[in-house]
């Protein structure tokens, strides 16, 4: 009866240390994560004074942006272009959060980027965002120097280019690029 009442109570007392624990390494994985997508974010923004730091809400996990005087910048005052790149520096805080070397995919990386914002994509983080990284653009989206400065700089394996034939209704994978 005595090991019983001792067991239930160690048990309980184990199961509020593991909850403590998880709620610990929560709040530090959180905070490494912040870290990580707030330096992401304001490397590939061309604004660096902009945003200062990013915090992630623990319940939420809702994103809150803050200037250099440490007010809140509110979302909807990010142009679409730096909405896009907040996106893109999550992701990639992650990625570099988790230790592991994880595959991305982006379907029109640069479609709604202004110059300044595409050449930072292009020079800071396609050549080291992963391992590997599959860009999906379409013919005006990536210019002729862009590809070909990816090109110089090794930062492409493979290029393919996706031909839609309305007539057998498939499309047809060529090796290549649109230039």
């Amino acid at each position: 009866q005595q090991n019983r009442a001792h067991f239930l109570t160690s048990a309980a007392k184990v199961q509020q240390t593991l909850d403590t624990f998880r709620t610990q390494l929560t709040l530090r994985k959180l905070s490494q994560l912040e870290t990580r997508v707030t330096e992401c974010f304001r490397y590939l923004l061309h604004k660096q004074d902009f945003i200062q730091r990013i915090t992630i809400n623990t319940q939420t996990f809702g994103l809150s942006l803050f200037n250099s005087q440490g007010k809140t910048v509110p979302k909807h005052r990010l142009s679409a272009g730096e909405k896009q790149i907040l996106a893109i520096a999550l992701l990639w805080g992650l990625a570099r959060a988790s230790g592991r070397q994880l595959p991305i995919a982006i379907d029109t990386p640069l479609s709604r980027l202004d110059s300044e914002h595409r050449h930072n994509l292009i020079e800071r983080y396609f050549p080291q965002a992963s391992h590997q990284v599959l860009l999906l653009s379409t013919d005006t989206e990536i210019r002729q120097e862009d590809v070909q400065r990816l090109r110089e700089n090794d930062a492409i394996a493979h290029e393919y280019l996706l031909h839609y034939n309305p007539t057998d209704r498939q499309t047809i994978i060529q090796p290549g690029y649109f230039w």
